[in-house]
């Protein structure tokens, strides 16, 4: 998994490249604190570039939202497909992830 931050303003979009595995917690991590140090109202995960996302890679989304909501900002989702878009939908985790 590789992220870069857009940051325009209150907004931010966090654009993922590469599959969001367990593997990758250590840098989702990284990810979080990063956000932590820009004052924003809303971030948007746009997913499009992701092939694939396992039950870790779901937790960790849920640790954004957690975090998104403890420091008042909002978070969405958008761009998934495929295997991605199943497992959000799947989960219900579509319905939580959009601030």
């Amino acid at each position: 998994m590789d992220y870069r931050i857009e940051n325009s303003g209150k907004d931010a979009c966090v654009v993922f490249t590469g599959d969001i595995t367990f593997s990758e917690n250590v840098s989702f991590r990284q990810l979080l604190r990063d956000i932590e140090e820009i004052d924003i109202d809303k971030c948007v995960f746009d997913l499009t570039n992701v092939d694939m996302v396992d039950s870790a890679g779901l937790g960790m989304f849920l640790i954004a939202r957690e975090q998104a909501e403890t420091a008042g900002w909002r978070i969405s989702v958008k761009g998934a497909q495929g295997h991605v878009a199943s497992m959000l939908k799947l989960t219900k985790l579509s319905d939580l992830l959009d601030g």
